[in-house]
């Protein structure tokens, strides 16, 4: 009995470890886009090269699928830069694949020889550069100042920054003793419940904060005033205040301080022209995301399998709606 469940948990392994040696190698096939396979060669390459997991028996099966699911991304989108690129792109390419090849010639190695050393081979080397010239093509021809500034103006709020009027209903806890969090954790639920029963929010807010706060602005209804950043609040409360809509609750959050309630009553944006921005960092990641997604949603209609299931993302559309 002991010897059967040893070799059907011996077979369950195998079937998660995509880089068995005895089942997978760099030639098997993930997945497919309309028959089209992508190999288990371009998951070791990005692990190996990129996450610099040097052996593969220790990439934990998230780590596999996320990439898995990156990788199918990279080909769908892929597929739309050839579509819209046409000879032009295929000629950059291969311009610039064979120029890669050279200068691993010049340096006494080969385009197999680098593919081994990370675990993959030539053909799944190919396809990883493929994208990345045709990735970086796109971002040159498309994520100039123009769109930019027109990412920017539709998103202002996220980087120009501004400062939102709140009220706050604070409840202390002990985070080490675990009767004063459940205490705080059912007060807090109770108080959520009856709000969301509240005909007017800001009245039903403003009096279950006299009853209920722990902080100082209990008195005055819980009103904190205009806060800016982290100074104002903790941190985890801020990004709280900046997710949430006007005139709704935002939270109960847990800071190390104990549980706030944060009810947002307006929002006052900052004018900074996008001529005077000193930090593009965060709004070119962003707008080339925005950039990446457009190319998914091209493919839509787009049939994809999976061959190597353990892999394949549970629940996660591969193309957002």
């Amino acid at each position: 009995m002991i010897r059967i469940l040893f070799v059907c948990l011996s077979v369950v392994f195998l079937s998660l470890n995509a880089h068995s040696e005895d089942k997978f190698g760099p030639d098997d096939p993930i997945a497919s886009i309309n028959g089209e396979p992508i190999f288990l060669g371009e998951l070791n390459l990005i692990l190996v090269e990129r996450l610099k997991i040097r052996d593969l028996d220790n990439a934990t099966l998230d780590v596999q699928r996320a990439t898995a699911l990156m990788l199918v991304r990279q080909h769908l989108a892929l597929r739309t830069l050839r579509e819209q690129g046409g000879a032009s792109l295929e000629s950059i390419i291969d311009r610039q694949i064979e120029a890669f090849a050279s200068d691993a010639k010049r340096r006494g190695s080969s385009l197999e020889d680098y593919a081994k050393k990370r675990k993959s081979n030539e053909r799944s080397l190919r396809a990883d550069l493929t994208w990345r010239i045709a990735w970086a093509q796109y971002l040159k021809s498309r994520l100039n100042d123009r769109v930019l500034k027109s990412y920017y103006t539709r998103h202002r709020d996220k980087y120009a920054g501004g400062k939102w009027e709140v009220s706050q209903i604070f409840l202390k806890m002990d985070p080490k003793d675990a009767n004063s969090v459940g205490i705080a954790e059912n007060r807090m639920d109770n108080i959520v419940s009856e709000l969301r029963d509240a005909s007017s929010l800001e009245s039903a807010f403003a009096a279950a904060a006299k009853e209920n706060s722990d902080a100082g602005s209990s008195t005055d209804g819980g009103k904190v005033g205009w806060v800016e950043g982290s100074g104002d609040l903790p941190a985890v409360v801020m990004k709280a205040v900046r997710e949430a809509k006007i005139g709704q609750l935002a939270g109960p959050v847990r800071s190390p301080l104990g549980l706030h309630l944060i009810l947002v009553h307006q929002f006052k944006q900052n004018d900074v022209p996008f001529e005077e921005l000193t930090d593009l960092a965060q709004l070119r990641r962003d707008a080339a995301d925005a950039l990446f997604e457009f190319l998914l949603a091209a493919q839509k209609d787009a049939k994809i399998s999976w061959y190597i299931k353990a892999l394949q993302p549970p629940g996660i559309a591969i193309i957002p709606q």
